[in-house]
């Protein structure tokens, strides 16, 4: 399984590098949001790859973990571009 975790967390800076590249990025997140989007597309892809395990088993989790961590990437860049900047500098 730590084979897997670690396939799942490359997998998810994957994800975020290529949020990156599509400019998902909110800009209230400054100069190192870069990193922030790789850590949250890892963290996305590796709860998604345990739950798939706990689910549905080994042999599918891979693809679950895929799609959590573009769900995770989407939804929180999405979430967080809808708070305004007045409350994210608090």
């Amino acid at each position: 399984m730590l084979v897997l975790s670690l396939l799942w967390l490359l997998l998810g800076c994957l994800i975020g590098a290529l949020a990156n590249t599509a400019r998902l990025r909110p800009a209230s997140w400054g100069r190192r949001g870069w990193l922030v989007l790789l850590v949250v597309g890892a963290l996305a892809a590796l709860l998604g790859g345990w739950l798939g395990t706990l689910l549905l088993g080994r042999f599918v989790a891979t693809v679950v973990a895929l799609w959590v961590a573009v769900l995770g990437v989407v939804l929180v860049s999405w979430l967080v571009r809808g708070i305004p900047n007045s409350v994210l500098r608090r």
